[in-house]
């Protein structure tokens, strides 16, 4: 008798989460600038790469590869980063001075519903920008394929979720957006610099060898490698540190917005 209610309620839950991806997808639309920032930075360095290197061989560490056909791993890890830090990071300020936060905390699904949302509207964003990305570079360079496709989109979802759960913490952290803007800066580049998608960790001295392992952009970039370049086996603590680290992450964020008094 209890299972034609369940299901209802199920379904209504799906719909009223649906109705809430709908709304911040159309914020985007609508106020595109943050999108636009998101999508177009990220691009503009890969095609200034592109252009300025694409055809240079990587060397003997990739034989046969030219700078070109490992740029996709680069954007991918460029995407997920600024999107994660600044996207969540910004638009979550944003929210919680709004008092949009306070506002879901007494409607059905409450913040929960609302922060999943944006957080599939940012990950959409991410796979956006990195699917224009890869078709520029293909057409304009004959970019290689992945060595393992099918494990591109789970790799992608895995580093999205750590540096969504990132930028939750620094909104959690500052007060408002404008604050959130500086602080998501000062992690988003030495983060971006020590991953290894920019510049190679051969090059930077041991002890910044050392710290860049120690963060997370450095495991995104070697679980991207794995799925793009097939290297033997899979980077186990790359994945185990970035499964963790989400939860770490995403754990304090939680406890930094409980602390607030403002929400």
């Amino acid at each position: 008798m209890t299972r034609a209610p369940t299901r209802r309620t199920g379904q209504h839950s799906l719909r009223a989460w649906a109705l809430l991806f709908r709304n911040q997808l159309l914020g985007f639309v609508r106020e595109p600038v943050a999108a636009v920032f998101n999508l177009a930075v990220p691009f503009f360095i890969v095609l200034v790469q592109a252009f300025a290197y694409g055809g240079t061989a990587v060397g003997d560490q990739l034989p046969g590869y030219r700078v070109v056909d490992v740029l996709p791993v680069g954007a991918t890890v460029i995407f997920v980063m600024i999107i994660g830090v600044f996207g969540m990071g910004v638009g979550l300020a944003s929210m919680a001075e709004s008092r949009t936060l306070a506002g879901f905390s007494l409607r059905p699904g409450g913040v929960p519903a609302l922060l999943s949302a944006y957080g599939a509207v940012l990950f959409l964003l991410t796979v956006v920008g990195l699917a224009g990305a890869v078709t520029v570079l293909a057409l304009g360079w004959g970019v290689r394929a992945p060595a393992r496709p099918l494990l591109v989109a789970p790799a992608v979802v895995a580093g999205a979720a750590c540096f969504l759960a990132i930028g939750a913490s620094v909104a959690g952290a500052t007060g408002n957006p404008r604050s959130a803007q500086g602080v998501a800066s000062a992690v988003f580049f030495p983060l971006l610099f020590l991953s290894g998608a920019m510049f190679p960790l051969d090059a930077f001295p041991p002890a910044l060898q050392v710290l860049a392992r120690a963060l997370p952009g450095y495991h995104l970039h070697e679980l991207l490698a794995y799925t793009w370049f097939g290297s033997a086996s899979p980077p186990w603590p790359s994945i185990t540190y970035l499964l963790a680290g989400t939860t770490v992450v995403a754990g304090g964020a939680v406890l930094l917005f409980r602390g607030r008094e403002d929400l």
